[in-house]
């Protein structure tokens, strides 16, 4: 059986070592292993850190944010990306359409915007276009404070059972 070691100033775990090693000062053996070597001895048991617990959380949530830009956005009765890579598309596009109607310029009357199932949304208007952006603004925005605000209860607590209970799941 490994024996794995702790340093007793901070508890943090400091890995087994081979027969004859001269261990570091101040490591002491554990009576049990830990299941990662991420966790700390409380001098009963291997614990997980609170800021870990919150690390792991917080990718979570950032994995939660993601998923929900690449869920999309409904318009039109179809689904429009709004992915980061496809932002500043949105944005160009938008912006080409505010100048296009403060110059009074032609919109092409063909224009579409390709969706997320590859079909074709016809966007004759310029008009048509800027609220095409403004929904996905919106909506990005949206997602955003719904990330924050998840983001900032994991970090206001302190308790690594009550960071690991948070449920980042509401609100998308």
């Amino acid at each position: 059986m490994q024996t794995f070691y702790f340093d007793t100033s901070s508890g943090r775990c400091l890995g087994s070592f081979g027969p004859g090693t001269i261990l570091p000062p101040l490591a002491e053996a554990a009576p049990l292993a830990p299941s990662d070597g991420r966790q700390i001895w409380n001098g009963l048991a291997w614990i997980w850190p609170a800021q870990i617990i919150r690390d792991d959380v917080l990718a979570l949530i950032g994995a939660r944010y993601q998923a929900a830009l690449a869920a999309g956005l409904s318009y039109g009765g179809k689904v429009l990306q709004i992915r980061e890579q496809d932002q500043g598309n949105l944005t160009a596009m938008g912006n080409e359409a505010r100048w296009a109607k403060a110059t009074a310029a032609t919109w092409p009357a063909n224009f579409a915007w390709r969706m997320a199932d590859d079909s074709f949304l016809g966007l004759t208007t310029a008009d048509a276009m800027i609220a095409l952006g403004e929904a996905a603004k919106a909506e990005v925005y949206r997602l955003r404070q719904v990330k924050w605000g998840h983001v900032d209860a994991v970090r206001a607590l302190s308790d690594g059972h009550a960071i690991a209970a948070y449920d980042f799941e509401t609100g998308w």
